[in-house]
C-alpha cells in the first residue's frame, strides 16, 4: 500500500507541475485544470482514508468517494479535448 500512496503522490505531483508550467505558457485557464482536477481527487479520497460509518444505512465514506469522482471524470474529459485541440492548432505540428 505504501508503494501505491507514492506512485500516487508522485503522480499528483506531476500533474501539478504539467498545470502550472501549461499556465504560465498558455495564459488559459483551461491550462490549469489538472491541477484543480488533482486538488478535488485528493479532497475525495479523503473520503475513502476516512472511513466513517453509513448514515440512515445507505450513504457510507465509500459510496461519497464514488460520487465525488463524476465531476472529476466529466471536467477531465473536457481538458483533453481543449489540450489536443490546442496541440493540433499548433504550428510545429509534424506532418506525415
Amino acid at each position: 500500500m505504501a508503494a501505491n500512496v507514492a506512485a500516487g503522490i508522485v503522480q499528483n505531483l506531476l500533474w501539478t507541475g504539467f498545470s502550472i508550467h501549461s499556465y504560465h505558457e498558455l495564459k488559459k485557464s483551461w491550462a490549469a485544470w489538472p491541477g484543480l482536477i488533482v486538488a478535488w481527487i485528493v479532497l475525495a479520497m479523503s473520503l475513502e482514508l476516512l472511513d466513517f460509518p453509513a448514515m440512515g444505512g445507505m450513504v457510507d465514506a465509500h459510496s461519497l468517494w464514488h460520487l465525488g469522482t463524476v465531476g472529476p471524470t466529466v471536467w477531465w474529459y473536457s481538458f483533453l479535448v481543449k489540450d489536443a485541440l490546442q496541440d493540433m492548432a499548433g504550428t510545429s505540428r509534424l506532418k506525415a
